[in-house]
């Protein structure tokens, strides 16, 4: 989801040991434009107040009855000054109503690519592959006997027994 759709919840996550249910708002917007970025945060934040004092969250997830609610903010991007200001501005409304904030930024840089995490030359489809794939170990037909059985472990007397049949 996206800051965008103030009118979707991003993630609703249970944690069933600790008593909490966690409703995420996910910020993939860069904060070039603050006001418009301050707006929309708001927004969201009371359409996801809206939802919980509703009952909607109770009616998708009865089980979640009696645990704390903790906004989650998550965003793809450091904070600006004002904005760091702003959200702490916004962390007190919500404590107010009643529920818990907690906030991170998380990194979503793009993942290597291939050429660049491995050898391409041994992925060509020339490189020398084995033809046959090797065997799978196998037992012995049979094992070696022992002068004293007893002196043979518990483990050796099985497979024996195991070998014999």
């Amino acid at each position: 989801m996206s800051l965008l759709d103030v009118d979707s919840i991003d993630y609703i996550g249970v944690n069933i040991l600790f008593k909490h249910v966690y409703v995420g708002i996910f910020d993939d917007l860069d904060w070039d434009d603050e006001a418009t970025h301050f707006a929309l945060l708001t927004k969201k934040i009371d359409r996801y107040t809206q939802y919980i004092r509703s009952g909607q969250l109770l009616a998708g997830y009865p089980e979640v009855r009696g645990y704390g609610i903790v906004f989650e903010y998550v965003a793809t991007r450091p904070m600006t000054p004002s904005a760091a200001r702003f959200w702490k501005t916004r962390e007190q409304i919500i404590r107010t109503s009643g529920f818990e904030v907690r906030s991170r930024t998380v990194d979503v840089r793009p993942a290597l690519l291939a050429e660049e995490s491995c050898d391409i030359a041994a992925l060509a489809p020339d490189a020398a592959v084995p033809s046959q794939p090797e065997p799978a170990p196998t037992l012995p037909a049979a094992l070696p006997a022992q002068a004293d059985e007893s002196a043979a472990g518990p483990a050796l007397l099985a497979l024996r027994q195991v070998a014999s049949l």
